[in-house]
């Protein structure tokens, strides 16, 4: 019978740089994720959503027991970023995906810590909403959500929940759109948005050693 079916995702054995690294290059900067377990990569562009986003997607392949990835536009400076990874990395047998998993790197010598949670829902049914992207905005304009890129994205899961992570303790403008095409920007006519009528503070502080936060 070849024994129990295996249902165990994959497990991190290690990451380079380390979780939560500084100084992180702004340009050619790989990140190695080791796994216990051969992966695979699934619509990497839906589920690999980097925070704050840039023009152009991250790049992800399979090397080794493990993924490595790397960026196609030099990174800011002085900025937290944080990698979620959505349902994008399965083992290779059997598929099981590794839910949630998140990785934190910056450019500077600090690490922002807050986090975000929340849920959206639609506003008639009251369903939750699933896939929408979250912006959140530092001192936006009026045309910010259509022409901008945010300071900090999520999206949401199957229950419409969403946890932003690497905030600064700054008041941010909230967003949530349908964004069809997940270029983290606003369609006029096309795509459904909502927003928060006043700016949030984060309040909650990350747990540093827990990266599904």
């Amino acid at each position: 019978s070849g024994g129990p079916k295996d249902t165990i995702p994959p497990v991190v054995l290690s990451v380079k740089p380390e979780m939560n690294t500084t100084g992180f290059p702004l340009e050619k900067g790989e990140i190695y994720i080791l796994f216990n377990e051969y992966v695979q990569l699934k619509d990497v562009n839906k589920n690999i959503l980097l925070s704050p986003p840039q023009k152009k997607p991250v790049k992800a392949r399979i090397k080794g027991k493990g993924i490595a990835v790397t960026f196609q536009e030099p990174l800011d400076t002085n900025c937290t970023y944080s990698l979620n990874f959505g349902q994008a990395i399965v083992d290779n047998n059997e598929g099981n995906p590794l839910f949630g998993y998140s990785y934190s790197f910056s450019t500077g010598n600090i690490v922002d810590s807050m986090m975000l949670s929340g849920t959206v829902v639609d506003a008639v049914t009251l369903f939750p909403v699933e896939n929408a992207t979250v912006a959140l905005y530092l001192n936006p304009k009026d045309s910010s959500v259509i022409n901008d890129l945010p300071a900090a994205v999520a999206r949401t899961d199957k229950w419409g929940y969403f946890t932003v992570r690497n905030l600064k303790p700054l008041p941010y403008t909230v967003y949530a759109i349908s964004d069809e095409n997940t270029n983290n920007r606003y369609e006029q006519g096309v795509e459904k948005i909502a927003f928060m009528d006043s700016t949030i503070t984060p309040t909650l502080v990350m747990h540093k050693d827990s990266p599904e936060l």
